[in-house]
Parts: C-alpha cells; structure tokens; sequence
C-alpha cells in the first residue's frame, strides 16, 4: 500500500469526521450555532476521494486477477475479510448498546429482515440504518461485485458494463426511481471508474514518458486547486448548512470532486514511485490505517457525546462551550478509531486473514 496514500485516507475521513461533527454541533437540538457547520461544510468530498481510491487499489491490487476464474476464491475472501469484521464489530455495538438505552431504542430498527439486509449492506429504502455511513459501503461491496465479474469471465464483466450504461443513460436524474434503479444509476459508481482509470494510467506508457516530477507534480497542483475551488464553493453555499449528508452535491460537483481525487491520487502514486512519500509521517500513517475504524465509529461517537455535552451543561456558556466539545469531541472521535484499529480491527483481520475459511476453501462445504 502506497503510504501517500494512507495518509490521503487519514484526512479525508478527517474530513468526513469535521463535517459530520459540524453539522452536530449546529444542530436545534444540541448547540444551535449554525457557524459551526461552514467550514467543514465540503468535508463529504471525502468520500468521493474514497471512492476513487478504492477503484484504483482494487484494480492495481487484482490486476492480474482479471478473466482468471480460478483466483476469485482469494479475492472474495480478501474483500470479504476487510469490509465486514470491523463494520459487523461496530454495528452489533452500536445496536446492542442503542437497544440498552430507553431514549435511544427508538433510533434503531427492530424489524429483523431490515436488520439482516443492514448487516450484509444490502442497499434499502431506509439507507443504512444504525451506522448512518454505511451506505457508502453498499456502493463499495456493488463495486467487488462488479470486479468479481472481471475475475469470474470476461462475458460477465462486458454485460454488466452495457448494463449499467443502458441504466444511467436512462435513468440517471430521473424522479421517483425505484430502489435499485436509484442506486445502479448513481454517479457514484463512475467515481470507481475514475479510480480505476487512474491506475491504468499510472502504468500506461503514456506516464511511463512523461515520469518526470514537473509533469506528476504538475497534476497534483490542479487537482488540489480544483479541490479547494470546488470546497470554496461548497462553503460559500449557505444551503449546505442545513444539509446532513453529501448526497446535497449535485451531479457536477461530485463529479468534479471525483476528477479532482484522480488527480490528486495520480500525483501521489508516481511522486511515491520515484521515491518521494508525500504524508510519510507514522501518526498521520496511523490515522490512515485507522481511517476505517474512524469512519463508522465517528457519527454514533458524535452523537452520544453531543448528549453528554448537553448533560454536562456545556450549552450554556454558548459559543466557548460550542467549541470545547467540537474539540474534546474530534479528539475523541481519533483517539477512539486509533485504539480500536490496534486492539480490536488489526488482531481479528489479521487472524481471519492466516485463518482458512473452509465455505470458500471447498465449496461443497
């Protein structure tokens, strides 16, 4: 793994944190300052970086895999190994510890077949209900699926490739869709593209030629530009304020934040294979490594505490109580994702990992 690329992963689920927290602290219902929830108002970009950045680890990571039918047992088990542990882990918490709380059991379904289609990241009407971000990894398990078709046959791959340009061109933007037609003409889905666009630019000829730091430098100054133009524009919108989540962007600028993640993504891998690591530093690597855990533990975290904050009277002393709990709360928030990558998520994948699982070992099984 690129170490560039951790470090982009620890700030942009830094990102997703502030937004989040942001939007928290404005909220009625606990601080009421809207203030708060400006200048982070962009940080659900962050999820576009992810996006990108998924399509261009699990095409560079599988290359090889692809139309090699026999190698999608290791590749289900990788895939499988390193979305649902950590996410199962946090879920059944959250539930167990919601379903304990008089004035949070109300906050988490108690329909069994709506639980079973959360647990396993089937993509439903009500989102994804209990870890709100979650439904950003039922784009990602649609896109292992996708790359499972590569892997399994090249027939399969060319059919769910028409497929899926007959629906966006169809449907994309149309009102009143039907779930699955909502979700399959997503423009999230290109943003996997993009990633994946992105690693086979990085080893085309083309990059090979131009290898030069001016030239992948160059490309990384007008991604970041267009980043932090597209941001300022978020934040000068005072709508995004009362948004809370980043399906507010609208279609050209989650796509142009996707274009400038490709970019920015670009730039690192071949600043990182010349030999320069751009984030190199071990905690912002250890944040990185813990972005994972960060992102599905931060919203609960920051709702519970955002409770705590309001039992503890900090909304009375106004803005300066506001800003106490923003940043006892951010730290929190690190902190917590930091011990859970080391003591819970690295220990269980790492055994499940070394662990034969017999169901995809023999298939009879």
């Amino acid at each position: 793994m690129y170490k560039s690329l951790q470090a982009g992963r620890a700030i942009a689920a830094i990102l997703v944190v502030l937004f989040h927290l942001g939007i928290a602290i404005s909220a009625d219902k606990y601080f009421g300052i809207t203030a708060f929830s400006i200048p982070f108002s962009f940080g659900g970009a962050g999820v576009n970086f992810f996006f990108v950045l998924s399509g261009f680890i699990i095409l560079t990571a599988h290359r090889n895999d692809i139309f090699q039918p026999r190698q999608l047992k290791s590749y289900i088990k990788k895939r499988l190994i390193r979305i649902y542990p950590t996410y199962w882990i946090i879920f059944l918490s959250v539930f167990f510890l919601a379903l304990a709380s008089a004035a949070l059991r109300n906050t988490v379904p108690h329909n069994a077949f709506i639980l079973l289609k959360s647990l396993f990241l089937i993509p439903q009407d009500i989102g994804a209900p209990v870890i709100i971000v979650a439904w950003t990894l039922q784009y990602e398990m649609l896109f292992y699926l996708f790359f499972a078709f590569l892997i399994l046959s090249r027939w399969l791959s060319i059919i769910a490739v028409l497929a899926f340009i007959y629906i966006y061109i169809n449907y994309h933007g149309a009102p009143l869709l039907p779930l699955p037609l909502l979700f399959l003409s997503s423009d999230n889905i290109l943003l996997f593209v993009m990633g994946m666009a992105v690693s086979v630019t990085c080893t085309s000829k083309i990059a090979a030629m131009k290898n030069k730091p001016v030239f992948y430098t160059s490309v990384g100054i007008v991604g970041v530009m267009l980043f932090l133009l597209l941001a300022l524009s978020t934040v000068t919108d005072k709508s995004y304020a009362s948004t809370n989540g980043i399906n507010r962007l609208i279609a050209w600028q989650n796509l142009l934040y996707g274009l400038a993640s490709s970019l920015i993504i670009f730039c690192l891998v071949k600043a990182e294979d010349e030999g320069h690591i751009i984030g190199g530093h071990g905690g912002l690597q250890l944040l990185g490594n813990s972005s994972y855990a960060l992102y599905l533990i931060h919203y609960p975290l920051i709702s519970v505490l955002c409770k705590l904050s309001l039992l503890i009277q900090l909304n009375k002393f106004g803005v300066t109580g506001a800003m106490i709990a923003y940043i006892i709360i951010f730290g929190i928030c690190l902190l917590s994702s930091v011990v859970f990558f080391l003591w819970i998520e690295k220990p269980v994948i790492t055994y499940l990992r070394n662990r034969p699982i017999n169901i995809l070992q023999n298939p009879s099984a």
